[in-house]
């Protein structure tokens, strides 16, 4: 808990903060991890602090965001389930990891960690973005990811994998306990090939699978008084209000857009670590939070004055 003191920001700025990511996480359904696990690292958390607070403040965004998404029926709760419950084995055996740590070691595990997750993202992202969608999201997935009994759910009552999309809950889980990611990232193109959602479906459900995990993991990181309490409650009491936003933004949004919007965030995430690491946290502070801002900016921007254009013809 004196871990707070040592930040170097008032707890306004804590609740400023909390609602960029809110609205990062709400309108690209990846529960704010990815930009508030290198913020509160380059605020001066240890990484291990950092995560599992992380993890504690994305209660409220996910929540917020995926009831705004529900509202538009871009959530599947049959499917958050399946793939939140196994979630959760994989933030226990990650907790009980990090926790017997020694602290200098877990913080350069779990950075190291963070930027070779961040780089195989960020590479995976402009991959697909370049190449364009697939007509059939899944269609030309491996055939081991379709093994196994399958159950109707989801857009459509689409028949999913059961055993594939556990064992991707359990894998999800046990990364996003380590790397404060909350799983976004990996549960959108696991809903869009495995189940066959749209982006705007995945965001929502993955949001809502974020909702469950961080939950639980809140409960277990607090219990081991891994995370920052205050400072989690003050990040959510922002990223409430900021999800319900960057939903409402993400409806109006297009795919494509959000797609590289999000590739953005990624990259400049992925830098500002690496220049954390080479002692460089001024530049860091600049690239994260600017490039944040100016997300933010641009895409509320972009789809409210998009919304307002047939109104006005």
């Amino acid at each position: 808990m004196g871990e707070l003191a040592s930040l170097s920001v008032s707890p306004l700025w804590l609740v400023i903060l909390g609602f960029g990511v809110g609205i990062l996480s709400g309108l690209l359904g990846v529960g704010g991890g990815i930009l508030m696990t290198p913020a509160l690292h380059i605020l001066g958390m240890s990484m291990p602090m950092a995560v599992a607070t992380s993890l504690t403040q994305m209660v409220g965004a996910s929540l917020s965001g995926s009831i705004k998404h529900a509202r538009h029926r871009h959530v599947s709760l049959a499917l958050a389930l399946l793939f939140g419950i196994p979630g959760l084995i994989g933030i226990t055996l990650g907790k009980s990891l990090m926790v017997s740590w020694p602290r200098e070691e877990a913080d350069h595990a779990l950075s190291l960690l963070y930027l070779g997750m961040m780089s195989y993202i960020s590479w995976n992202m402009a991959r697909q973005y370049y190449l364009g969608p697939r007509q059939i999201p899944g269609a030309k997935t491996p055939a081991f990811l379709h093994f196994g009994p399958k159950l109707e759910l989801g857009p459509g009552k689409r028949k999913v994998a059961v055993i594939p999309s556990c064992l991707a809950g359990v894998g999800v889980g046990l990364l996003s306990s380590l790397t404060g990611l909350g799983g976004g990232f990996f549960y959108i193109p696991a809903l869009m090939h495995l189940s066959g959602c749209s982006m705007k479906q995945a965001v929502g459900t993955s949001l809502a699978t974020v909702c469950i995990s961080s939950l639980y993991g809140a409960v277990v990181y607090g219990a081991a008084g891994v995370s920052d309490i205050p400072a989690a409650l003050l990040l959510m009491v922002g990223a409430v209000a900021g999800a319900q936003v960057g939903a409402t933004a993400a409806h109006r949004a297009q795919d494509r857009r959000l797609q590289l919007l999000l590739l953005i965030l990624v990259i400049s995430a992925m830098v500002s670590m690496i220049l954390e690491r080479l002692d460089f946290v001024l530049l860091a502070e600049i690239l994260l939070f600017g490039s944040g801002t100016l997300i933010v900016g641009l895409a509320l921007a972009s789809t409210f004055l998009r919304s307002k254009k047939p109104s006005q013809s």
